[in-house]
């Protein structure tokens, strides 16, 4: 799978997902290991699930994914993780990475002490408090 193309649709998901549903804090492809560029978690944040059952929030990303990407890239995605905005995580990344723009790969990237051999940013931002 191309990557500028999944980066692409995930950029059309940012934007169904920010219609629907507010802002999104952070989107954010890793790769489980080093080399592996076919099989990446996708992780979001946003205030919208913030206060919700993650399982709900789980399930609501699953939608925009399937509703935003191409069938061809459904197998790029191996897993969609959620995660509250006031995460270590997402807090971490937003400190680590506030100026990149969409589509820069980051290799190896360790934050709050999760340590991810690869990841390419979609969206990052903070939002005003």
């Amino acid at each position: 799978m191309d990557q500028e193309i999944l980066v692409k649709e995930l950029q059309s998901m940012v934007s169904r997902l920010e219609e629907q549903e507010g802002p999104v804090t952070l989107l954010l492809l890793a790769a489980s290991d080093a080399g592996i560029t076919d099989a990446w978690n996708v992780i979001v944040s946003s205030p919208a699930f913030d206060h919700i059952p993650r399982s709900e929030a789980i399930r609501k990303v699953s939608d925009y994914l399937r509703k935003s990407l191409d069938e061809t890239s459904w197998p790029s995605i191996a897993r969609a993780t959620v995660l509250r905005t006031d995460d270590p995580f997402v807090q971490g990344v937003l400190r680590r990475l506030p100026l990149l723009s969409s589509g820069t790969t980051v290799q190896p990237l360790n934050v709050s002490g999760v340590e991810i051999p690869a990841a390419v940013i979609v969206e990052a931002k903070k939002l005003a408090a």
